[in-house]
């Protein structure tokens, strides 16, 4: 038998506990990838990993703290909504075709959001981290009073619409227009959103 016929050599957690923990985080995010959110379970990702499943939970404690430490959390980057709120949704439009742009096809976070649609844990999983991602720094920008709640809304189903749209369901024309003019386009939409004329929504995005 040769080196690439031998059999996998199963380390000894106590031994490298950060090279197991690792590899947990690695087939997380293979299986994520491959099978869903919803039909990715600990024990297959433990086994995928070659560790025993308890050891996934004393690292993680469960499926939902161990997708977002695999995945990784996005945040509206906090100088796209520092200053003032002119240039605010070009800023914003630029955070977002970043990330969306490059990521990879077989990225867990598309597993996420295409699994929210039909399973009920994998909504909540997204719910919660996008309200952490998107509506409390869009409030804390936009205020919390007033028309701020409302304009932040809106700016997230921009968002929501432009991700699922070019993304996630590749809508056409919407796909294959050249990034550059689809980013223009989207954050002329986030800035009148932020800041200009809404029928029953103030100039200003911020609270009086």
């Amino acid at each position: 038998m040769n080196a690439s016929q031998a059999p996998r050599q199963r380390r000894t957690p106590n031994h490298d506990p950060e090279g197991r923990r690792a590899d947990v985080l690695v087939a997380a995010r293979r299986l994520f990838a491959k099978r869903g959110y919803a039909q990715t379970s600990i024990r297959a990702i433990a086994q995928e990993a070659d560790v025993n499943h308890a050891l996934v939970v004393t690292y993680f404690g469960g499926k939902e703290a161990l997708f977002m430490e695999a995945v990784g959390r996005f945040q509206i980057p906090p100088a796209a909504l520092q200053g003032s709120t002119e240039g605010m949704g070009a800023r914003i439009a630029r955070a977002y075709m970043e990330r969306w742009e490059n990521m990879a096809d077989d990225d867990p976070w598309m597993a996420l959001v295409r699994s929210s649609l039909s399973h009920e844990a994998s909504y909540e999983l997204l719910r919660t981290e996008l309200e952490a991602q998107q509506t409390v720094p869009l409030r804390a920008t936009l205020g919390d009073t007033g028309d701020g709640p409302r304009r932040a809304a809106i700016v997230e189903c921009l968002i929501a619409g432009m991700i699922m749209a070019r993304y996630i369901y590749r809508v056409e024309p919407a796909t294959s227009l050249p990034a550059p003019a689809f980013e223009a386009a989207f954050a002329n939409s986030l800035q009148q959103a932020v800041s200009g004329p809404i029928p029953g929504i103030g100039e200003s995005g911020r609270a009086p």
